[in-house]
């Protein structure tokens, strides 16, 4: 990988995630993406590696976009030297994670339907079955375009509402990067993250059979009121009470963060406004908070999140500094 093979990465990017690439450029991305695994033997095809795709296309963006722009990016010398450096270290960083936790029982096919919201409000679409999905901001979600025929499993990445059409004959499985979460007819809301290290299903009505993905692990039964959370890789389950109409009030219009980690609420609050965040101040970033706006700004609510875990922030342009 030399630095010749990336110029001009962090516009190409910015471009991506505005929806503006030309399939030129798009085409060029893939290339990228393919390089990283050059000398490895990588058996991923069809829904799995778009979605892999999509998740290392996150990981480049958040390394890339949150560094000081101006002070490096500039500078003649090394640009395209530090540009090849990043994206040799967040790539190979991001295959060697997806390889050593790769989904056993996701679905693995090309012939796919994947609908992303690519906007920072709230997408809602109904399932071939009847079942209705709120997607929220840059979520994702994709399903085999039989889905009805045989089974009705779909993948997701990010945040999305369930509300499933009952059906006892075809039970419907939600597949994550660290869960699968079967059901009959119900409500539940499922946080899988890209950039998190922590996937989380909470029921609102019915009951849901929850397995980490490992193939040792153990099912779990969820009742509703409760809230059952992996850590990528861990075979347990770890269950507790919560509200789940509050955790999914984010489909009404709400910001809700549900006894999370403070950095990961600062980075979904950001994400939904289009922000990049600097973490200049790294302190207790980790401890959880638990918040839920209905109706604020932005910056009102950063304001309130920054104050709970005593940090001060500064927003340059779309970037947002926390010292």
């Amino acid at each position: 990988m030399t630095p010749k093979n990336y110029p001009g990465a962090q516009a190409l990017l910015e471009k991506f995630h505005a929806g503006k690439c030309t399939p030129e450029e798009l085409a060029l991305l893939d290339k990228w993406y393919n390089s990283l695994g050059e000398g490895t033997a990588v058996d991923l095809e069809g829904l799995e590696a778009d979605l892999r795709r999509q998740q290392f296309l996150e990981q480049f963006r958040r390394t890339v976009l949150p560094a000081p722009r101006l002070a490096w990016w500039r500078r003649p010398a090394i640009r395209w030297a530090a540009a090849a450096c990043i994206v040799l270290m967040a790539g190979a960083g991001w295959l060697s994670q997806q390889r050593a936790g790769k989904q056993a029982s996701a679905p693995v096919l090309a012939d796919m339907v994947t609908i992303t919201n690519e906007t920072s409000g709230i997408k809602q679409l109904t399932l071939p079955d009847g079942s209705r999905v709120w997607l929220n901001a840059h979520a994702s979600i994709a399903w085999k375009k039989d889905f009805n025929r045989r089974e009705r499993s779909v993948t997701l990445t990010g945040e999305g509402f369930f509300d499933i059409h009952a059906s006892e004959q075809a039970p419907f499985v939600v597949h994550t990067r660290d869960m699968a979460i079967q059901v009959l007819g119900t409500q539940f809301n499922v946080e899988a993250y890209a950039g998190e290290n922590t996937t989380r299903v909470s029921l609102l009505q019915g009951k849901v059979q929850v397995k980490a993905q490992p193939a040792n692990a153990r099912p779990l039964v969820l009742q509703p009121g409760y809230a059952a959370a992996c850590r990528t890789g861990d075979s347990l389950l770890q269950l507790d009470e919560t509200d789940a109409n509050k955790v999914a009030a984010w489909k009404n219009g709400a910001f809700t963060a549900t006894d999370i980690p403070f950095k990961d609420a600062v980075e979904r609050l950001c994400d939904r406004y289009g922000y990049a965040v600097n973490w200049k101040n790294k302190q207790d970033i980790e401890k959880n908070i638990t918040v839920m706006f209905e109706t604020d700004s932005f910056t009102g609510m950063l304001d309130n999140i920054c104050y709970i875990s005593r940090k001060q922030y500064k927003i340059s342009g779309k970037e947002v500094t926390i010292f």
